[in-house]
Parts: structure tokens; C-alpha cells; sequence
């Protein structure tokens, strides 16, 4: 992302130079003169960055995300309390500590929305969204496979661990990784060797009684 932002700003940089040395050299020769080796050391620092492959790697990025991906929303409105900036930094904690190898192939998106912009206005509507809230949603492309509103956050944001606990156990349910672990295929107990039982020899009277024999 560093390296992104750090391609933006150079082409920022140079078209601003460029432009600067169009309206110097209409000005003035010498202004333009003064000008143009900042613009060369721009340009220079461009090429060098591609050198490095940041360009292509960039784009190789985007094309090998996860085809399926579990969007984190987290909406508020235009008036921010507290306990929803507490739902907002103790999920995205979460989301941060616990999923971030998740988080950096994209297979998780953290995404906050303003319920009440015109922008979030369809995703409102469609997730009943009327104070802050955490929802988790499964996509695969653009299309929603399915979502989850997570309204327990407001019983459990006074207790940071139990809300932690909480929203990692959504996520990791929503991600599978719950079923996963108990789809570890466990020995047949009918299948184990049971140990071999000698029962014990029976009690030998000292002297025997005679029985009559029936005639």
C-alpha cells in the first residue's frame, strides 16, 4: 500500500511540475530553467520505481484476490457517541490482530459506512441499518451471498473480552473456519484394539464335600 501511494504521489508530482514549467517558461525562461531539474529528478525517481516491478506488483495484487471475500462492515451515522466509537476501534482491533493474514490476501475487507451519505443509502436499507452496527457480508464478485448483522455488539461492548470473542467467533463462522477445525477426522473407537481379559481362575476348596450320586 506504501508503495502505491508512494506511485500516486510521484505522478501528482510530476504532472504538477509539468504544469508549473508550462506557465514559468510562458512567464519566464529563467523560472523555467530553475525548475526543470526538479522536474528531471521527479521523473528519475518514477523510472526507478518501475525498475523495481512496484507498478506491475501492484497490479498483480489486484488480479490474484480471493474470488469469495467476507466484507466487515462497520456503519455510523453523522452523530458519533462513544460506545459506537468503542464498537468501531474493538472490532476493527479484532479484524486487525486476529484475521490479518486474511486482511492482507483480501479474503476479509474492513469497510466503514455512513448509514445516512446517499452512498451507503442501498446498503442501509438492505442490512435494516438505523444506528451504529457491525455486519458481516459474504461476497463472491459483487454479488452478496449472505450477511449478518451482529446487534450483540452493543450488549458486549462494555466487556472487551467477551466482545472480542464474540465478533472473532461471527467471523471465523462466516469464514468456515469453525467447521474446518471440527471436520478433523478422529479414529473409530470400534476400530482401536481392545486388550485381551484372562478372567480369574475360580476358588479351590481345601476339602470337598461328596455329593451323593443320584441313583
Amino acid at each position: 500500500m506504501e508503495l502505491k501511494n508512494a506511485v500516486a504521489i510521484c505522478l501528482i508530482s510530476l504532472f504538477s511540475a509539468t504544469l508549473v514549467v508550462l506557465i514559468a517558461r510562458a512567464l519566464d525562461n529563467q523560472a523555467a530553467l530553475r525548475l526543470e531539474p526538479q522536474l528531471a529528478q521527479i521523473a528519475e525517481e518514477l523510472r526507478a520505481i518501475r525498475t523495481q516491478g512496484g507498478i506491475a506488483a501492484a497490479g498483480s495484487k489486484q488480479t490474484n484476490r480471493p474470488e469469495e471475500s467476507l466484507v466487515v462492515y462497520y456503519f455510523h451515522g453523522n452523530i458519533r457517541c462513544a460506545t459506537c466509537e468503542a464498537i468501531e476501534s474493538q472490532t476493527q482491533a479484532v479484524v486487525a490482530n486476529d484475521f490479518a493474514e486474511q486482511l492482507e490476501s483480501g479474503e476479509v475487507v474492513w469497510e466503514i459506512r455512513n448509514y445516512e451519505e446517499p452512498a451507503s443509502a442501498d446498503l442501509a436499507t438492505e442490512f435494516d441499518i438505523h444506528m451504529a452496527n457491525v455486519v458481516l457480508c459474504r461476497m463472491r464478485g459483487d454479488e452478496q451471498l449472505n450477511w449478518r448483522r451482529l446487534d450483540k455488539v452493543w450488549a458486549l461492548v462494555g466487556d472487551k473480552p467477551e466482545f472480542a470473542k464474540f465478533v472473532r467467533g461471527e467471523i471465523s463462522d462466516m469464514l468456515g473456519l469453525e467447521a474446518e477445525a471440527a471436520s478433523v477426522e478422529m479414529p473409530d473407537l470400534l476400530d482401536l484394539p481392545l486388550p485381551e481379559l484372562t478372567p480369574p481362575p475360580l476358588p479351590q476348596a481345601d476339602n470337598p464335600v461328596e455329593l451323593p450320586l443320584p441313583e
